[in-house]
């Protein structure tokens, strides 16, 4: 009778222990986020915490971290490096394994020392850093270099062989006009000639100057190099001044909402590098269209046409998902570090990463496809090969 009693008793404290630990790991593991939610950048950020909702459903649908779900918490920069490293400062205070952001070259520019050799691990949103090889810093795509080397390859490919340059001076355009120079600086690039190259102030609200200097040059195709809102300084100056050739854009620009704000004064021939899968369909049969698909019919069903700012996060938050769920959820920064840095065949939606070569993104020239911004249908479209290269006829 007190064996059964005891037996009793102890089934009882095991099921309430094991009720309690079910319970227990139903509490959603939490990733933190700093994202540009407003500010100048906004166009970007916003569209990259929409897409940490919809990764975090879909984990979660296919069973989360082990069967606990996942969240993240997304703070917002603002838009400004110096209250992103008060962000990136707070978090490490409370010793989180996993910072997912910034979300913009000056806001990983300012923060990413902080966290480059003792973690936690940071994933930036932005292809214009460069963190040291084995460090606890990734980027998202490939180089903005490698970025500048597809546009010009393409440009080159078309014909368009003497080409003007508009950038802003602030950290995004400081990094693409050093993309540039290392594309026009490839032997393969020789015959291109960079006939003007202006430059403005994020704060400027005209270009007037710089546009006319350009449109006197007379160049065969124009690179705008900026990113948010003086981007659309750059392109409201060209089209007053009535330059009217093939205009290229940084990738950071292939933000429908933007592009669909500046219609009334964008081009016909606008062209962007961006990701494989910012254009469905830009890729044959295979592993990556499979993965294309599980995105875009995510996007689907909550009924958004996803551009850069969703494509830039998907890959990046699956892998550290990927992480969480080869090391568990009480994995340290360590562990994640050392997971991406040794990872390779991962095939996502823009292509097979590895992580091997110390460049700290996992993915380069092959990600990427010249787009066209179709503006009578708001969408992209692909005219490119991989890297730049033009497609069979």
């Amino acid at each position: 009778m007190l064996r059964s009693l005891f037996a009793l008793v102890l089934g009882a404290i095991v099921a309430c222990t094991s009720v309690a630990a079910s319970a227990a790991d139903q509490t959603p593991y939490e990733i933190n986020a700093v994202l540009s939610l407003t500010g100048p950048a906004a166009f970007v950020g916003a569209s990259e915490s929409r897409t940490l909702g919809i990764v975090a459903a879909t984990v979660n649908h296919s069973g989360g971290i082990k069967g606990r779900p996942i969240a993240f918490h997304v703070t917002d920069d603002q838009s400004n490096p110096v209250l992103s490293v008060q962000l990136v400062n707070q978090l490490i205070g409370q010793h989180v394994p996993i910072i997912f952001g910034p979300g913009f070259t000056a806001t990983c520019a300012a923060t990413m020392a902080l966290t480059m050799k003792t973690g936690p691990v940071m994933w930036c949103m932005a292809p214009g850093i460069y963190p040291d090889a084995g460090s606890y810093v990734f980027s998202t795509q490939s180089t903005t270099d490698q970025t500048m080397i597809v546009m010009i390859r393409y440009f080159r490919l078309r014909g368009w062989k003497r080409i003007a340059a508009i950038s802003s001076t602030d950290a995004s355009g400081q990094a693409f006009d050093h993309g540039l120079a290392t594309a026009v600086a490839l032997p393969e690039n020789r015959d291109v000639q960079i006939v003007a190259h202006e430059h403005m102030s994020p704060t400027d609200i005209s270009i007037n100057a710089q546009a006319s200097r350009v449109k006197a040059a007379n160049p065969q195709a124009l690179v705008t190099l900026a990113t948010g809102t003086p981007w659309g300084t750059i392109m409201r100056g060209v089209a007053d001044a009535g330059i009217d050739v093939p205009i290229g854009g940084g990738n950071g620009n292939l933000i429908i909402a933007q592009l669909d704000q500046y219609r009334a004064f964008l081009p016909t021939e606008m062209y962007f590098p961006g990701n494989i899968a910012v254009a469905p369909d830009s890729i044959g049969n295979g592993p990556i269209h499979d993965a294309q698909a599980v995105y875009f019919n995510a996007f689907r069903t909550v009924g958004i046409k996803p551009d850069l700012g969703y494509n830039i996060a998907w890959d990046p938050a699956m892998i550290l998902v990927s992480a969480l769920r080869e090391l568990g959820t009480s994995a340290s920064a360590d562990q994640v570090r050392n997971y991406i840095t040794n990872l390779h065949g991962w095939v996502g939606f823009n292509g097979v990463s590895d992580f091997r070569d110390g460049a700290q993104r996992g993915i380069g020239q092959q990600s990427q496809v010249m787009d066209r911004w179709d503006k009578t249908r708001s969408a992209f479209v692909a005219v490119s090969r991989p890297a730049g290269y033009l497609k069979a006829k």
